[in-house]
């Protein structure tokens, strides 16, 4: 797969994808959090985030954050601006299942890439 291309001239370019978790302490915190449930599964997790450099052309980073918009999923742009791929229903609803994550990020990609 090629890597993206803005549709406009102009457009801000992708590049990176950012999982930002609930920046809580302690087991509890890793049970309430949806993406630490994704993030701790390192080999699964590492191969998805090659699959993504490779497919797109972006890097996928990971982030910690305690001002209530967490647990999310982030496209971070050159220009500085993001925008929500997956919020904190849709992680939710992946409830830790790897592949569910993986399908439901590259459909809402489509949205943005």
């Amino acid at each position: 797969m090629e890597a993206y291309q803005p549709q406009y001239e102009g457009s801000p370019n992708p590049v990176a994808i950012v999982g930002v978790h609930l920046a809580k302490k302690g087991l509890s915190g890793a049970i309430a959090c949806d993406f630490k449930r994704i993030s701790r599964k390192k080999a699964a997790f590492k191969a998805l985030k090659d699959a993504f450099k490779a497919d797109y052309g972006v890097d996928f980073e990971t982030a910690s954050s305690s001002t209530g918009k967490e647990p999310c999923v982030l496209a971070k742009f050159d220009d500085g601006s993001t925008a929500m791929l997956l919020d904190a229903r849709d992680l939710a609803l992946v409830d830790g299942d790897m592949k569910k994550f993986d399908k439901n990020l590259r459909a809402k990609m489509l949205f943005f890439f």
